[in-house]
């Protein structure tokens, strides 16, 4: 993605952070660049906010609690300047180059990310990891008997008559009329993201491999929805109780801000407050109330409550990743949720031992991120006919 054109649809500041103008912009901050964007927003002073807030964030990523040694800053710089040089420059405009966008990501991973290296005997990394991209498949709304294929990243927004819009990428919008006492689902697939705005005014943002279940209408007496996956969700306030069934569990709330990851291949879900309180419920056990930066972890046999950083476990809806402490298999795990591909890992490999803190800006080329785990984690790989492949120490 270079240049952002005016006509291009943008719904929330994760947007620019995507755009490699924009990114650029904020790494380099040149005279050309300046004066694209002081005129863009010129042109467009309604996506102001937007940009202000993709550049609060921007400048929001740092190292996370590292203190790197000389030699450290040394290797890092090493790695960016090499990795650079790798790809090349591609001129646009007299006097300004711009930085390929893999480039520009491997600089920002480089900036945001560190990987906590164990201390004792390295282990060589060959070929431990093989990975594939899947093939990919459609965001799908099912409504009654009848199936409507989505462009991922589309926007939902029902009205409280039933009568549903979906507006694309190039802001075309589509009117459907969903019928008003049938449960409906969205089916968002690995590699897709997905925003629906609920006949209440509920926001809900769909993570990758998401099912989605709710209705046209809501009934006097309660909210409902189903969820198998994981959701972002701004739930509007009003006297109705608003309730969140996942397979283990319900979340009872009135308004608040929360979210949920309950993927079946997960043997735990987990619920994580940001704003106001909501009640988790699960038969035969006692319920708990949550407060704002608190965990339920839902297992088969119990509830437990922690305390944690919400933004580690919901920042996918703004466009990054954050980590703290994290293991890499887990981090290659949401990348293979959040791209579509598939890792196959040797489970007692030494990769198993590292860690990662910080965050990482999420770009729509996979070839950008695989570049950052790469130069975070000192292995190394190759993207061939759809296979990612030959990890191995540097």
């Amino acid at each position: 993605m270079g240049k952002m054109d005016k006509k291009q649809a943008v719904s929330s500041a994760s947007d620019f952070l995507s755009n490699d103008n924009f990114v650029s912009w904020r790494l380099l901050r040149t005279e050309e660049l300046d004066n694209y964007w002081t005129n863009f927003l010129k042109e467009n002073p309604n996506r102001k906010p937007m940009i202000d807030e993709a550049c609060r964030k921007f400048e929001a990523v740092r190292l996370n609690d590292i203190n790197p040694t000389s030699e450290m800053e040394e290797e890092l710089y090493r790695r960016i300047y090499n990795r650079i040089n790798a790809h090349k420059q591609r001129k646009i405009s007299p006097g300004t180059y711009w930085l390929s966008s893999a480039a520009c990501f491997i600089l920002i991973a480089s900036i945001v990310f560190f990987i906590n290296r164990n201390v004792g005997q390295r282990k060589s990394l060959q070929n431990e990891i093989v990975g594939i991209t899947l093939p990919d498949k459609r965001v799908q709304l099912i409504a009654g008997s009848e199936v409507i294929d989505l462009e991922s990243y589309a926007s939902i927004s029902i009205s409280g008559n039933g009568e549903t819009s979906v507006t694309d990428s190039t802001q075309h919008t589509t009117l459907l009329t969903l019928a008003s006492h049938k449960r409906n689902k969205l089916i968002v697939p690995y590699g897709k993201r997905l925003f629906i705005k609920l006949p209440d005014g509920t926001k809900v943002w769909l993570n990758s491999g998401t099912e989605l279940e709710f209705p046209s209408n809501f009934t006097k007496a309660s909210r409902n929805i189903w969820v198998k996956g994981e959701i972002y969700i701004e739930v509007a306030k009003s006297n109705l109780p608003f309730f969140v069934h996942t397979e283990q569990a319900t979340v009872r709330v009135l308004g608040t801000k929360f979210s949920i990851n309950a993927y079946k291949d997960n043997n735990k879900e987990l619920i994580v407050l940001v704003e106001g309180s909501v009640q988790v419920l699960k038969e035969n056990q006692n319920s708990i109330t949550l407060l704002p930066n608190e965990m339920a972890t839902v297992s088969v046999d119990e509830i437990e409550r922690t305390n944690v950083d919400a933004s580690e476990y919901n920042s996918w809806h703004s466009g990054m990743m954050v980590f703290n402490k994290t293991p890499l298999n887990e981090v290659l795990r949401k990348i293979e949720r959040y791209y579509n591909v598939s890792f196959e890992r040797n489970h007692n490999m030494a990769l198993n031992k590292k860690t990662v803190s910080g965050k990482l800006i999420l770009s729509k080329n996979l070839d950008s991120v695989m570049a950052s785990v790469s130069i975070l984690s000192s292995i190394d790989y190759r993207i061939i006919n759809n296979h990612i492949s030959n990890f191995h120490k540097k």
